[in-house]
This record gives structure tokens, sequence and C-alpha cells, in this order.
């Protein structure tokens, strides 16, 4: 990692003085706010994390909300975006017959990414991969490596969760 994205994720970074629950349910000492990520962050963290991509490699990126949304802007590079919303229904561009990537901010578990990937399939698109600005799984969820997900999983930054 650079000294620029060490300083983006540094500056989101927040260090509890103790192990603490953070939004996502998990209990951490460090929880990354990615809510304070300029465009400017979003784009040097997409370009880190899918910039190796040929771009012709995917046609649609799927933004999971709230948190992917910007994030998913990014990555798509000027393609475009497609959001999951929370409520489970997809807005935007049909994904029929579309190469996805399925973007999110945080992979913990790989839960949320891997449903909407299945969402995507369901609708007709085909996951190629997915993109995230922070992989706390340590990498055990990617495709490259076995993992659940079944196809590459890239990211910005990896961290273990601590």
């Amino acid at each position: 990692m650079d000294e620029t994205t060490k300083s983006i994720i540094e500056r989101v970074s927040i260090r509890f003085p103790k192990p603490s629950r953070i939004p996502s349910g998990h209990i951490c000492s460090i929880f990354f706010d990615c809510f304070q990520l300029t465009p400017s962050d979003h784009a040097r963290l997409a370009a880190d994390a899918v910039g190796h991509l040929d771009h012709d490699a995917f046609d649609i990126v799927v933004g999971i909300a709230y948190s992917g949304i910007l994030y998913s802007a990014a990555v798509a590079g000027g393609r475009k975006v497609v959001i999951l919303q929370k409520d489970g229904r997809f807005f935007g561009p049909d994904l029929k017959g579309q190469r996805v990537v399925v973007a999110d901010d945080v992979v913990f578990s790989g839960r949320h990414i891997r449903e909407a990937g299945e969402k995507v399939q369901a609708e007709g698109g085909n996951v190629i991969g997915y993109a995230c600005i922070i992989d706390r799984s340590g990498g055990k969820f990617s495709g490259e490596t076995g993992g659940a997900l079944k196809k590459p999983l890239w990211s910005a930054f990896q961290t273990e969760m601590e």
C-alpha cells in the first residue's frame, strides 16, 4: 500500500480504547468510517482495488445500499451503476446478461456481498467479482483463495478482524 492510500485509511480509522460493538454488530477495536471519504478518496481506493482490470472486463457495478453506493460509482468509472436497496430490490438498469462487479465499503464475513451476488445472478447478471474498500476478512472469502464468494474479491486495504 502506498503512502496516499495509507493516509486515507488512517484518516477514516477510529480506534477504541477497548473492543466495542460497531454498526455491523461486530466487536472490534478499530472502526473504518467510510462515510468520511471524499469523492477523490473513493476514486483513489477504487483504482487501488480494480485499477488492474481491463476497461472492458465488466459492464455494470452493483452498489449495496447505503454504504456501498458512493464507492460503486467510483468503481464503475463511468459505467452504469445499479443500487441494491435495503428492501432487496434493484434500482437502475436491467442486469440481465451484464458482467457485474458487486461493490460495498467493508467486507467482514462476506455474507452481505455474497447475498448481493446471488441476487444479481437471480436477475440474470453474471458476477465477475466483488470490490470493497476494506477487506476485514483476512482474504478468507475471495474465490481466488477457494473462499465462499467463488469469484475474486478486490480491495484497496486488507486486514484481519482484530
